[in-house]
């Protein structure tokens, strides 16, 4: 049995499913060995990795895939679609790695004549990048760490700031500079995307929101859709559903309050809406949390 292997069965044997964080610092691992259909996500900035299993991804009409020769760069919290196949004898296994921008601004200057090529405007906020033969090892050698605790804090952070190099030097690298330095247009778009993640309940107004960002409102109609797959309503829509869903779950608040911290002035439309994303209702949702 190899590394990953090993790695993998370890987490098997504890559960079936779960996400965990592990003694590395900014890294989580995630497995299970059930199937989904395509269901809703959010994931923050950061790379996925899988170890083994495929997932697949769509936002609107673009679809993807990340596996294990594919790792997946973020750098915005992106709603998207998700789904995959897994069982006992096939499960998904991997790992996220956060990236902030103050890690990756510190790689950047350490790079020197080195530096990723200029971001490319309209660039997607959310795409799959080749892992190569360098990128692998790192991954194996962080796998072979995480579950030895000294080595972990040690020589974990380390392996951390390898990948995060690694996936600064391959094809989404210019989508990280932007995410790292926030300039030009796709930089001010995304300042303006995390203040209205910051503050999810605040009155929605798009015209606002493309004068913030230097730009008509057609021009920032067209950049938005580039950069995250969707209007700016649905957009925010989708983000405030699941902060709402993280809320009823996790917090067990009552699904009025719930709407109403996120923005919501109506309940009832807020019911609605979040059945149509979660194809639950709020109220089973919070019945199930409260039995678990």
């Amino acid at each position: 049995m190899n590394e990953i292997s090993a790695f993998v069965a370890k987490r098997l044997a504890k559960a079936a499913s779960g996400i965990d964080p592990t003694g590395i610092e900014g890294v989580r691992v995630f497995w299970t060995t059930t199937s989904t259909p395509p269901e809703p996500l959010v994931y923050d900035a950061g790379i996925t990795i899988l170890l083994c299993g495929r997932k697949n991804g769509s936002v609107a009409e673009r679809t993807f895939v990340y596996d294990q020769d594919n790792y997946l760069v973020v750098t915005l919290p992106m709603p998207f679609f998700c789904s995959h196949e897994a069982c006992a004898d096939a499960p998904l296994c991997g790992l996220f790695i956060s990236a902030s921008r103050e890690d990756l601004s510190s790689l950047i200057r350490d790079m020197d004549d080195r530096q990723p090529v200029a971001p490319r405007a309209g660039a997607s906020a959310l795409a799959p990048a080749r892992i190569t033969n360098a990128m692998r090892m790192s991954i194996e050698r962080m796998v072979g760490v995480i579950d030895e605790p000294l080595s972990a804090r040690v020589i974990g952070p380390a392996l951390r700031r390898e990948l995060l190099f690694h996936a600064l030097c391959g094809p989404c690298g210019p989508s990280l500079v932007t995410y790292a330095h926030q300039t030009g247009d796709d930089g001010r778009l995304d300042v303006l995307i995390e203040a209205i993640r910051a503050d999810i309940a605040q009155p929605v107004s798009v015209k606002a929101w493309a004068e913030a960002a230097v730009m008509s409102l057609s021009t920032f109609h067209r950049a938005f859709r580039r950069r995250t797959g969707q209007s700016p309503l649905q957009y925010v829509k989708r983000l405030r559903l699941h902060a709402a869903r993280d809320m009823i779950l996790y917090e067990r608040a009552r699904v009025g309050d719930a709407a109403r911290r996120v923005g919501y002035e109506s309940v009832s439309q807020f019911s609605r809406e979040y059945h149509r994303h979660f194809n639950v209702a709020p109220a089973t949702a919070r019945q199930i949390t409260e039995a678990v």
